[in-house]
C-alpha cells in the first residue's frame, strides 16, 4: 500500500521538483533528513567494505600490473568513503565510532551462499558487499558487474537535490569508469580464453543473483520517496533493465549466458 503523505511533505516534493536544493548547514526537514541519511550511510559503508574486501588482491592479483591497478581500486573505494563520511560527519553523524564498531571486512562462509535481500550484519552496506571475493574471476566479475550497477545509481546523484553529495559524486564517478573498464577488459579476456571460460561462467552464474539484487525488492516503498525529494532521479526498475542491457549485450559478444533471475527465489532465500 503506497503511503499517503501530509499537506507539508506534498508542498516539499513540489519545491524540490521546482528546483529547491540543500546544504549540510540548513535544517534538512525530517522526511529529507531520514531518507538523505539511508542512502548516504549505505554508500558509504559499502564503498568501505568493497575495499576491504578488495584489499587481499592487492598481493593475491595474478601479476605485478593486476597488483598495481588494484592497489588503486582500493585506493579510490576508501576514498570514496571517505567523502561520504565525512558529508554525515558535517550532518552531525559519528563515522569513526560507527567504522571501529563495525565488522566490515567480515564476510559469508560459504562461499556459494545466497542471503537474497537481508542484511547479515548490523552496518548499512548493499548486502552484495557480504560475499567474499574468493577467486581472480569473482574479483574482474565485481568490477564488470557491481561497478557497472553502482555507476548507473550514482548518475542519479549528479542531479541530486542535496548539494554536497552531488559534488562529491562527480568525481567518484570518473573513478568508478576505470573500474568498470577494468572489469570489461579482464572478463572478455576470460570469456574468449577457452581454458578459463568454464570457470568464469561458473562465477558468472554465482554473482548474477547477487547483483540484481542489489537493485532491491520491486514491492519497496522507498524508491518512490527518494524520486520526490530529488534524491534519486530513476526508479530501480528502470536503472536495472539499463544495466541488464548493457550486460546482455557483452554476455552474448564473448559468448558468455546469463542466468534466468527470478526474484521470487530470492524471497524465499532470504
Amino acid at each position: 500500500m503506497a503511503r499517503e503523505y501530509t499537506q507539508e511533505e506534498k508542498k516539499l516534493f513540489e519545491e524540490i521538483e521546482n528546483g529547491r536544493t540543500f546544504t549540510a548547514e540548513e535544517n534538512l526537514p525530517e522526511i529529507y533528513r531520514k531518507s538523505l541519511m539511508n542512502l548516504l550511510w549505505m554508500q558509504g559503508d559499502s564503498e568501505y567494505a568493497g575495499a576491504l574486501g578488495y584489499m587481499p588482491w592487492i598481493a593475491k592479483a595474478p601479476n605485478a600490473h593486476e597488483r598495481v591497478l588494484v592497489s588503486q581500486i582500493v585506493k579510490d573505494e576508501m576514498r570514496h568513503a571517505h567523502a561520504i563520511y565525512r558529508i554525515l560527519d558535517k550532518l552531525g553523524e559519528d563515522t569513526h565510532d560507527h567504522c571501529l564498531n563495525h565488522e566490515f571486512d567480515w564476510r559469508v562462509e560459504d562461499d556459494k551462499s545466497n542471503i537474497g535481500f537481508t542484511r547479515a550484519k548490523d552496518d548499512f552496506r548493499v548486502n552484495i558487499f557480504y560475499y567474499p571475493i574468493t577467486y581472480w574471476e569473482d574479483f574482474c566479475l565485481f568490477n564488470f558487474l557491481m561497478d557497472r550497477a553502482a555507476g548507473h545509481q550514482l548518475e542519479d546523484t549528479l542531479h541530486s537535490s542535496f548539494n554536497p553529495w552531488k559534488e562529491a559524486i562527480t568525481s567518484i564517478v570518473k573513478e568508478e569508469a576505470m573500474h568498470l573498464a577494468h572489469g570489461d577488459k579482464t572478463v572478455k579476456e576470460m570469456a574468449l580464453d577457452p581454458e578459463k571460460k568454464e570457470f568464469l561462467q561458473e562465477r558468472l552464474n554465482l554473482w548474477w543473483p547477487r547483483v540484481m539484487n542489489v537493485f532491491g525488492n520491486s514491492k519497496g516503498l522507498s524508491n518512490d520517496i527518494y524520486i520526490r525529494l530529488g534524491l534519486k532521479k530513476r526508479t530501480n526498475a528502470q536503472v536495472r533493465d539499463v544495466f541488464v542491457k548493457e550486460i546482455q549485450e557483452k554476455c552474448d559478444a564473448w559468448g558468455l549466458t546469463l542466468p534466468e533471475y527470478k526474484e521470487e527465489d530470492q524471497q524465499v532465500a532470504s
